[in-house]
């Protein structure tokens, strides 16, 4: 059982990964002229402007059996474009309860800090599980991209970013009130449920992040909040769902949880490639990934 659950707990660790690179999935659709109507989903579309972006921290968390197993953390910016995320640099830590890190030594260099870049279809990786694989004089590793879900750009259920998953979202609200102060903007409150096969359904990644945890979409609820400024903006969002799937016949469930807050809506963000003499292919690292990094891309074959 033991063993079970930490190769579930591994697959898990890709629902909390995954979103380190899956910024820029706007940036494929066409731009569209701003909905005018006063509301979350419009204020954001207005804030697709060349050269603009956001600032973000998020923090995932996974639970097995009640148990705290893993908890990443995130930090960075998104780039916008006309139509959304064009871009996006981050530096991403991951911690593993030390029960897991005692039955498997994978683990053990897996919490270093990683940092992504992405820049249209093109993912750039440095530092954690990728330092000792890359060849000597190299320190970052290039990985091209197929497609990119932008519900996953800040981890967990959904991205506050996409104006579509967000209008999506706030569909379901069930309740409406004061939010406090974030990060010093007065708040309002939203909250409700929505279930994994809806959120499924606008961002396809999601799926194939989740997919190895076999869990039922369409019986899985997820609650959620949002925390939205006097201008419309989202300061905060959070989500948390109960994740019930078998291990060795055995029913087991995962809590996973994710928090993200943002700020600098309308700043100037800038994101560059690193160096062309720095950069290495996939095809030149030393060996394969280790199962632990789980599904984050989706490379082109």
């Amino acid at each position: 059982m033991k063993r079970a659950i930490m190769a579930l707990a591994c697959a898990a660790t890709a629902a909390l990964v995954a979103p380190a690179v899956a910024a820029p999935a706007q940036a494929q659709t066409s731009a569209q002229a701003p909905a005018p109507a006063a509301d979350p989903a419009a204020a954001l579309r207005k804030q697709f402007v060349a050269g603009h972006g956001v600032r973000y921290i998020s923090t995932s968390t996974l639970n097995i059996l009640g148990i705290p197993a893993i908890k990443v953390t995130s930090n960075g910016g998104y780039a916008f474009g006309r139509s959304g995320i064009v871009a996006a640099d981050s530096t991403q830590k991951v911690k593993y309860s030390d029960l897991l890190k005692e039955k498997d030594e994978d683990l053990k260099g897996a919490e270093d800090p990683v940092r992504t870049i992405v820049i249209g279809r093109t993912a750039y990786f440095s530092g954690g599980v990728y330092a000792d694989l890359l060849p000597e004089g190299k320190t970052w590793v290039r990985v091209p991209v197929q497609r990119f879900d932008s519900s996953l750009t800040t981890g967990g259920f959904f991205n506050a970013t996409d104006w579509r998953t967000l209008k999506t979202v706030l569909t379901t609200t069930k309740a409406k009130g004061p939010g406090g102060s974030v990060n010093g903007a007065k708040t309002t409150l939203y909250r409700g449920t929505i279930t994994l096969a809806q959120l499924m359904k606008i961002s396809p990644g999601l799926k194939y992040s989740l997919a190895s945890l076999g869990s039922n979409p369409g019986k899985t609820v997820v609650s959620w909040k949002l925390w939205v400024g006097s201008d419309q903006l989202v300061r905060r969002a959070s989500a948390t769902a109960d994740l019930k799937t078998k291990a060795e016949g055995k029913s087991v469930t995962f809590t996973l949880s994710d928090v993200t807050t943002f700020a600098g809506w309308g700043r100037k963000v800038t994101v560059k490639a690193p160096p062309r003499s720095q950069v290495a292919n996939l095809s030149d690292l030393d060996s394969e990934l280790p199962d632990t990094q789980g599904p984050v891309i989706l490379p082109n074959d």
